[in-house]
Protein backbone atom coordinates (compact mmCIF):
# COMPACT_ATOMS: atom_id res chain seq x y z
CA UNK A 1 0.00 0.00 0.00
CA UNK A 2 1.20 3.46 -1.24
CA UNK A 3 1.99 5.67 1.71
CA UNK A 4 -0.41 9.21 1.14
CA UNK A 5 1.83 11.57 3.46
CA UNK A 6 5.26 10.40 0.64
CA UNK A 7 2.92 10.87 -2.25
CA UNK A 8 1.12 14.31 -1.35
CA UNK A 9 4.26 15.93 -0.52
CA UNK A 10 5.88 15.31 -3.71
CA UNK A 11 3.42 17.12 -5.66
CA UNK A 12 3.76 20.52 -3.61
CA UNK A 13 6.39 22.17 -5.49
CA UNK A 14 3.83 24.04 -7.93
CA UNK A 15 1.63 25.40 -5.35
CA UNK A 16 4.19 26.91 -3.10
CA UNK A 17 4.61 29.22 -6.21
CA UNK A 18 1.43 30.30 -6.03
CA UNK A 19 1.33 30.69 -2.68
CA UNK A 20 3.75 33.08 -2.47
CA UNK A 21 2.52 34.88 -5.62
CA UNK A 22 -0.65 35.50 -4.16
CA UNK A 23 0.18 36.77 -1.26
CA UNK A 24 2.89 38.71 -1.99
CA UNK A 25 0.42 40.66 -4.55
CA UNK A 26 -2.12 40.89 -2.01
CA UNK A 27 0.70 42.98 0.99
CA UNK A 28 1.87 45.26 -1.55
CA UNK A 29 -1.97 45.76 -2.97
CA UNK A 30 -2.53 46.58 0.89
CA UNK A 31 0.47 48.89 1.27
CA UNK A 32 -0.37 50.40 -2.21
CA UNK A 33 -4.07 51.01 -0.60
CA UNK A 34 -2.80 52.18 2.87
CA UNK A 35 -0.54 54.77 1.17
CA UNK A 36 -2.97 56.44 -1.06
CA UNK A 37 -5.40 56.52 2.01
CA UNK A 38 -3.08 58.21 4.32
CA UNK A 39 -1.83 60.91 1.07
CA UNK A 40 -5.72 61.37 0.73
CA UNK A 41 -6.26 62.24 4.33
CA UNK A 42 -3.04 64.41 5.13
CA UNK A 43 -1.54 65.95 2.74
CA UNK A 44 -3.44 69.17 0.95
CA UNK A 45 -5.67 70.23 4.02
CA UNK A 46 -3.45 71.36 6.66
CA UNK A 47 -1.85 75.02 6.95
CA UNK A 48 -5.00 76.51 5.17
CA UNK A 49 -6.21 78.26 7.83
CA UNK A 50 -5.87 81.45 6.01
CA UNK A 51 -7.96 80.36 3.23
CA UNK A 52 -10.92 78.77 5.64
CA UNK A 53 -10.56 82.18 7.54
CA UNK A 54 -10.94 84.16 3.88
CA UNK A 55 -14.14 81.55 2.90
CA UNK A 56 -15.71 82.68 6.63
CA UNK A 57 -14.69 86.75 6.20
CA UNK A 58 -16.25 86.51 2.49
CA UNK A 59 -19.57 84.67 3.57
CA UNK A 60 -22.95 86.10 2.95
CA UNK A 61 -25.43 83.97 3.91
CA UNK A 62 -29.69 84.27 3.07
CA UNK A 63 -30.90 87.32 4.46
CA UNK A 64 -27.39 88.94 5.46
CA UNK A 65 -26.98 92.63 3.42
CA UNK A 66 -23.45 91.98 3.85
CA UNK A 67 -20.59 89.41 4.25
CA UNK A 68 -19.43 88.39 7.53
CA UNK A 69 -16.15 90.59 7.30
CA UNK A 70 -18.59 94.24 6.64
CA UNK A 71 -20.97 92.60 8.73
CA UNK A 72 -18.84 93.17 12.00
CA UNK A 73 -17.86 97.20 10.90
CA UNK A 74 -21.94 96.71 10.29
CA UNK A 75 -22.77 95.93 13.93
CA UNK A 76 -20.56 97.91 15.45
CA UNK A 77 -21.88 101.46 13.71
CA UNK A 78 -25.42 100.47 14.85
CA UNK A 79 -24.22 99.36 18.54
CA UNK A 80 -22.76 103.07 18.33
CA UNK A 81 -25.49 105.08 16.92
CA UNK A 82 -27.85 103.44 19.38
CA UNK A 83 -24.95 104.12 22.88
CA UNK A 84 -23.36 100.78 22.81
CA UNK A 85 -20.39 99.20 22.05
CA UNK A 86 -19.38 96.06 19.97
CA UNK A 87 -15.86 95.56 18.67
CA UNK A 88 -12.80 94.31 19.42
CA UNK A 89 -13.31 91.45 17.02
CA UNK A 90 -10.52 88.67 16.55
CA UNK A 91 -10.67 85.84 13.45
CA UNK A 92 -8.96 82.13 14.06
CA UNK A 93 -8.71 79.34 12.54
CA UNK A 94 -7.70 75.97 13.68
CA UNK A 95 -7.67 72.83 11.19
CA UNK A 96 -10.14 69.76 12.56
CA UNK A 97 -9.66 66.88 10.33
CA UNK A 98 -9.02 66.45 6.29
CA UNK A 99 -10.64 69.16 4.64
CA UNK A 100 -12.70 70.77 8.14
CA UNK A 101 -11.74 73.86 9.81
CA UNK A 102 -13.57 75.63 12.41
CA UNK A 103 -13.57 79.42 12.06
CA UNK A 104 -13.74 81.32 15.52
CA UNK A 105 -14.94 85.22 15.75
CA UNK A 106 -14.10 86.81 19.04
CA UNK A 107 -15.55 90.51 20.33
CA UNK A 108 -16.63 92.31 22.56
CA UNK A 109 -20.27 93.69 23.37
CA UNK A 110 -20.64 96.18 26.15
CA UNK A 111 -18.51 94.52 29.21
CA UNK A 112 -19.09 90.65 27.66
CA UNK A 113 -16.91 88.56 25.48
CA UNK A 114 -18.63 87.09 22.71
CA UNK A 115 -17.69 84.05 20.47
CA UNK A 116 -19.02 82.74 17.49
CA UNK A 117 -17.70 79.17 15.55
CA UNK A 118 -18.08 78.41 11.77
CA UNK A 119 -17.38 75.22 10.54
CA UNK A 120 -15.95 75.19 6.81
CA UNK A 121 -15.40 72.85 4.45
CA UNK A 122 -12.33 73.87 1.83
CA UNK A 123 -13.10 70.84 -0.06
CA UNK A 124 -16.92 71.42 -1.33
CA UNK A 125 -16.10 75.34 -0.02
CA UNK A 126 -19.39 75.32 2.41
CA UNK A 127 -19.57 77.77 5.32
CA UNK A 128 -22.17 76.28 8.14
CA UNK A 129 -22.84 78.22 11.44
CA UNK A 130 -21.60 76.09 14.90
CA UNK A 131 -23.30 77.33 17.15
CA UNK A 132 -26.20 79.77 18.24
CA UNK A 133 -23.71 82.81 18.34
CA UNK A 134 -22.75 82.25 14.77
CA UNK A 135 -26.42 81.61 13.84
CA UNK A 136 -27.07 85.20 15.89
CA UNK A 137 -24.40 87.03 14.49
CA UNK A 138 -25.68 86.08 10.71
CA UNK A 139 -28.71 87.65 10.99
CA UNK A 140 -29.48 91.09 9.10
CA UNK A 141 -28.77 94.14 10.67
CA UNK A 142 -31.66 95.42 12.70
CA UNK A 143 -33.26 92.25 13.72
Amino acid sequence: MADPVASSSGNTGGSHLGAILGWGSLALGTIAFIYFIAIQLGVGWEGREQEALNLVREFKGPGMQYNLADQTIALGNTAREKGGFLGEFSWSAKHDEGPLYKVELTWKEGSSNHRATWKVNLEDKSVLPGDVEAQKFMKPIGS
